[in-house]
């Protein structure tokens, strides 16, 4: 597939765009991480909430259009136990539960500021799994949607 092709194709621009924005949003997340670990609390909020406002972006932007419209219709209602299926049916949710979390963090943040913050130390890091479980099997699920088209 030459790059004008791959331009002018929205089946598999937009998804890329979506992808691309994705990875942009786990560098802000490494990154508030880090800012984190130096100390730099009221920066690593500011750099949580951009990143979690992207990520929420992308979901209603890109991702649950394609669930609702792609998704369920052509893989999860005729294939249920499909790899693609069974794949969707574990992504989504986990990502609804690290975006719902991201979204309640940022929210307390902007509230309490830093107080309250250190106690949900472990809760952040098991929404920062989650959230990592789930943007790999979105790397997957995109893998086995466009990679015959990337490679054509």
């Amino acid at each position: 597939m030459n790059i004008l092709s791959f331009l002018t194709n929205p089946f598999v621009l937009l998804p890329t765009i979506s992808l691309v924005i994705q990875i942009i949003v786990l560098m802000l997340l490494f990154y508030g991480y880090l800012l984190n670990r130096r100390l730099m609390f009221k920066q690593h909020g500011k750099v949580m909430a951009w990143a979690v406002a992207l990520h929420l972006t992308t979901i209603f932007a890109f991702m649950a259009p394609s669930f609702v419209l792609a998704v369920i219709q052509e893989y999860i209602i005729p294939h249920f136990f499909g790899i693609i299926s069974v794949l969707s049916l574990i992504h989504v949710p986990l990502g609804i539960i690290a975006a719902s979390f991201g979204v309640w963090f940022v929210v307390a943040w902007r509230r309490q500021g830093l107080k309250g913050c250190f106690n949900r130390k472990r809760k952040m890091l098991l929404t920062m799994t989650i959230w990592l479980i789930s943007i790999s099997l979105g790397l997957i699920l995109f893998a086995l949607f466009y990679w015959n088209l990337l490679m054509a």
